[in-house]
């Protein structure tokens, strides 16, 4: 994964110039600074945080730059410019005198190491192994060499940490969170998670309570900050908090069962998928005497990515704490998804 970005300042304004540049140097950032719309959207996606002068607001508003986060709009009189700022997705608006303010926006988006890459395992129907190639693609992101995180959002799943053999792990688990209210940090969530086998996760503590805390998206927005990659078990049902998993994640794969009941399933929950998601991959799973994926293609109106062949041997290795580590078909499948995602060893 690339370095953090610099900030971008975009204003000709030079009182408002010189107010960014020292908020900046507070947080110990060398911004880049854009003068016009042309300088802005050369350097609009990479940027860490994106600060709007008055100035350029209208401007950039009517160039329909792509969405992203972290973009702060600056102004003399904030409450004159909201609707600029919902235009171009701003996160606040700020005056000039609310310095304090502008340091914990900055300081936010420059926590962390940088944009990970999120990742939505979805099962079309029960028992086509979406926990286990969950598992698999954050093993082999860490044979590559990136930060992965697990991330368990399925509370009626068997846990992700039970699936690769973690639940002994010293760490925080879902219920650690209820409490947690505001800004997480990036650095300290990684800190505080079970690690193993070099493959960070956020699971359930087997004895505890079973609801996601309200902190998900918070939790998320700082796992994003902190990690490479990061791959979500997401219950088919789509509940909020996979909706909002899903909507953020560049990619969310749909595990379809090469057999007609798999199928139909998939089909209604592809159409919820659709809904949300950005971009779906299928990914079919063999079936003895199954259709075959150019059937499942074809029923879904989708390209199959990869088609995942069941090993038999997984079972008896997940009980053994062993996980989906040695398995050939579950590597197969996850290097296939980080070389489509362009995951490569950094």
């Amino acid at each position: 994964m690339p370095d953090l970005a610099v900030p971008l300042i975009a204003t000709a304004d030079e009182l408002l110039l010189d107010d960014a540049l020292r908020w900046c140097a507070a947080v110990g950032a060398v911004p880049e600074v854009a003068p016009d719309l042309t300088a802005t959207r050369r350097s609009w996606r990479r940027a860490s945080v994106v600060v709007v002068g008055e100035d350029l607001a209208a401007q950039l508003a009517r160039a329909a730059l792509p969405r992203r986060e972290h973009v702060v709009l600056l102004a003399r009189e904030p409450s004159e410019w909201w609707p600029d700022a919902v235009a171009l997705g701003a996160v606040a608006v700020c005056g000039v005198h609310e310095e304090q303010r502008m340091l914990e926006v900055l300081a936010g988006a420059l926590d962390g190491q940088g944009e990970a890459c999120v990742v939505s395992m979805v099962g079309g129907s029960g028992g086509v192994g979406a926990s286990t190639l969950t598992a698999a693609l954050g093993l082999a992101a860490q044979r590559r060499g990136l930060r992965s995180l697990l991330f368990d959002v399925d509370p009626l799943g068997g846990g992700l940490e039970l699936l690769i053999g973690a639940e002994q792990a010293q760490g925080l688990r879902w219920h650690d969170f209820d409490a947690t209210q505001g800004r997480l940090s990036a650095g300290s969530l990684a800190d505080v998670l079970p690690v193993h086998h070099g493959v960070s996760t956020l699971s359930w503590d087997r004895s505890g309570p079973t609801a996601l805390p309200s902190a998900v998206s918070s939790v998320l927005t700082a796992a994003v900050r902190g990690f490479d990659l990061v791959v979500a078990d997401v219950p088919r049902h789509l509940d909020e908090f996979g909706i909002d998993v899903v909507g953020r994640s560049v990619l969310s794969v749909l595990l379809v069962a090469e057999d007609i009941c798999g199928v139909a399933a998939a089909r209604h929950v592809l159409g919820n998928l659709q809904r949300v998601a950005s971009a779906v991959a299928v990914v079919s799973v063999s079936r003895p005497g199954g259709i075959g994926p150019a059937a499942v293609s074809d029923a879904l109106g989708l390209p199959v990515l990869a088609r995942h062949r069941v090993d038999r041997r997984l079972r008896g290795s997940v009980d053994r704490g062993h996980g989906p580590r040695r398995s050939r078909p579950a590597r197969r499948t996850a290097t296939t998804l980080l070389d489509a995602l362009g995951l490569d060893t950094p």
